[in-house]
């Protein structure tokens, strides 16, 4: 056998030894589809139908993503954005042995009722994409890092199914079905989050001393105060929507500790109890941007705690508009 017959019997063997392997890989673009925008940082997961395994990465600064050399089979792919639905976008693919698989994600229009007096230039989508950052090193306040700013928010970065529990499963599964149409928010009441931020509304001012941190956001009550001069909780705090919050750093983490919730709150369709008890970790790692991970701990909704990851953009050209909440109408949500 001749140098070339071998060689090409060699690279033979190796292809099917691949597709015998049963791997191959996905790759693609995050595109907002109204607007032609290829997001940077949109979260991508996915999850192996059959083994349940899941996957996650994030698209880079051209909205492209990639999963190299993964098993075989369906995939679940998701992803939840502010900009694109209340619920997280949800598509199967397949992948097979050997095959490189192009799979672009087109992100579709919030449906939120078009609640009278909407600007569509205050769209998350529409400040991202006019948002000039500079190039400066992340600022510092008494040794640590400032924090202050107007943020752009993404909702959970590597979203996750929680462990609820039956009751509170079923409560998700009603609401789901009515198509929410009990949501705090369309009574006027604090978001469907009780961290304000962990999803909306979309914009968020941080104001940061050295005792405080406030965050000021577009929405009812429109503030929250966590206390960094080193107090502890009160002993018997009286139950809020936003509950009360301390912080501490420890090295370039912020760590705020909240208890004392009211059961009146959403966690996205998920009810919660008065038992409910976040952390927060906030990081700066560079100067226009946060990475946030947010952890729900309360027995008597979840069998373990229920882990949200998010990253937030500085805005530095944008500024909080006036909130008044009047047009909210639940008639525009038809139940199922």
């Amino acid at each position: 056998m001749s140098r070339l017959a071998v060689v090409i019997a060699c690279l033979a063997f190796s292809a099917a030894a691949a597709a015998q392997a049963g791997r191959g890989s996905l790759a693609g673009s995050v595109i907002i589809a109204w607007s032609g925008e290829r997001p940077r940082d949109a979260p991508i997961q996915i999850r192996h139908r059959e083994t349940g395994a899941v996957l996650r990465t994030a698209s880079g600064p051209d909205g492209r993503y990639q999963f190299a050399e993964i098993p075989v089979g369906v995939y679940e792919v998701t992803v939840a954005m502010p900009c694109c639905g209340f619920d997280p976008y949800r598509r199967d693919v397949t992948i097979h042995a050997g095959q490189a698989t192009a799979f672009d994600i087109s992100l579709m229009e919030n449906v939120g009722g078009k609640t009278l007096g909407d600007d569509p230039g205050r769209s998350a989508d529409a400040l991202r994409a006019r948002t000039v950052v500079p190039n400066l090193p992340v600022p510092m306040i008494n040794g640590v890092r400032d924090l202050s700013g107007v943020w752009l928010i993404y909702r959970d970065r590597y979203p996750e199914e929680p462990a609820a529990l039956p009751w509170a499963a079923a409560t998700a599964k009603e609401r789901i079905a009515n198509n929410r149409k009990d949501a705090p928010h369309t009574r006027c009441l604090p978001g469907d989050f009780p961290v304000p931020g962990a999803s909306t509304p979309f914009i968020t001012k941080f104001v940061q001393t050295p005792a405080l941190l406030m965050m000021l956001f577009e929405d009812v009550p429109g503030f929250r105060q966590v206390f960094l001069d080193g107090r502890s909780h009160p002993p018997d705090v009286n139950p809020t929507w936003l509950g009360h919050s301390v912080g501490r750093w420890e090295a370039d983490t912020l760590i705020i500790d909240t208890i004392g919730f009211n059961d009146r709150s959403w966690i996205g369709v998920y009810p919660h109890t008065d038992q409910l008890r976040t952390t927060e970790r906030y990081r700066r790692p560079e100067y226009g941007r946060l990475e946030i991970q947010v952890v729900y701990d309360d027995p008597g909704t979840f069998t373990r705690p229920w882990t949200h990851n998010l990253i937030w953009h500085l805005a530095p050209q944008e500024e909080l508009y006036e909130f008044i909440c009047e047009n909210n109408r639940t008639d525009l949500l038809i139940g199922k």
